[in-house]
């Protein structure tokens, strides 16, 4: 879709569904070819950011991560490791209101999607609460591991 902006600009815009959200993702530029690329590479990026992050893939290192929670290290990109040390620092200045950690929560019991048609009782909701601590997670500097 295109709306003028200048005599020789225009904006371009696409509506996709990525990392479960929708996404509208928009250029302004005089050369249609030159925008839709750019908006193709914004789609790839975020693609892979995705397959590194989402739990909805075993292969994620997200997911290798929670799997080994507790068990053993788990070696990952640079990238995921340094987002992983900033969200343990936003943990410790929010006092725990942000924590990384809420993932260990089993997506049966408590996933904020259409699936989810009632919250788990007390006694349920408290037993896995307890497994939410960022304060848990031992990041290996040297060796770019988590646990």
């Amino acid at each position: 879709m295109q709306t003028h902006i200048e005599a020789a600009q225009m904006v371009f815009r696409r509506s996709v569904r990525l990392m479960g959200n929708a996404f509208e993702i928009t250029v302004v530029a005089d050369d249609e070819s030159w925008a839709e690329e750019k908006i193709d590479h914004a789609v790839a990026e975020i693609r892979r950011i995705e397959s590194l992050l989402t739990t909805f893939s075993d292969e994620s290192q997200t997911n290798q991560i929670n799997r080994q929670a507790g068990v053993a290290p788990v070696r990952v990109d640079r990238e995921v490791f340094e987002l992983i040390r900033r969200s343990i620092r936003i943990s410790g200045v929010t006092d725990g209101a942000f924590d990384i950690t809420y993932g260990s929560i089993d997506k049966r019991l408590w996933n904020f999607d259409r699936s989810m048609t009632s919250l788990p009782d007390a006694a349920t909701a408290k037993s896995m609460v307890r497994l939410i601590n960022y304060r848990h997670i031992l990041l290996d500097e040297v060796n770019s591991t988590v646990c």
